[in-house]
């Protein structure tokens, strides 16, 4: 990635509250706690997990509805450096967590 596309994917990503993955791309996050909240994509009807991570030094919300991602993330404590890996896309995505080392 050129250095004009790091500098704008960090622009754009700079001013938002969530926190957002591409195809094929990790981070290292803390995770901070979890809590079910209404989906907006679908205007409430279903619910959501809305875990609450550390990046960077900033709290951003990260909204996923995947049970198996619940699964995994039930097993990881409070406070814990983890890293996120995303692979696919849309509803073919899947989301793989390791404890980081501090």
């Amino acid at each position: 990635m050129s250095k004009s596309s790091e500098v704008l994917k960090d622009y754009a990503i700079s001013g938002s509250m969530f926190f957002k993955l591409a195809d094929g791309e990790k981070a290292s996050v803390r995770f901070l706690n979890a809590e079910v909240a209404p989906n907006n994509f679908d205007g409430g009807k279903t619910t959501l997990v809305r875990y609450y991570l550390e990046v960077n030094g900033e709290k951003k919300l990260w909204d996923r509805p995947s049970r198996k991602l619940a699964e995994q993330m039930s097993k990881v404590l409070e406070g814990t450096l983890i890293c996120i890996k995303r692979l696919g896309q849309k509803n073919q995505t899947k989301y793989f967590i390791e404890k980081s080392e501090e």
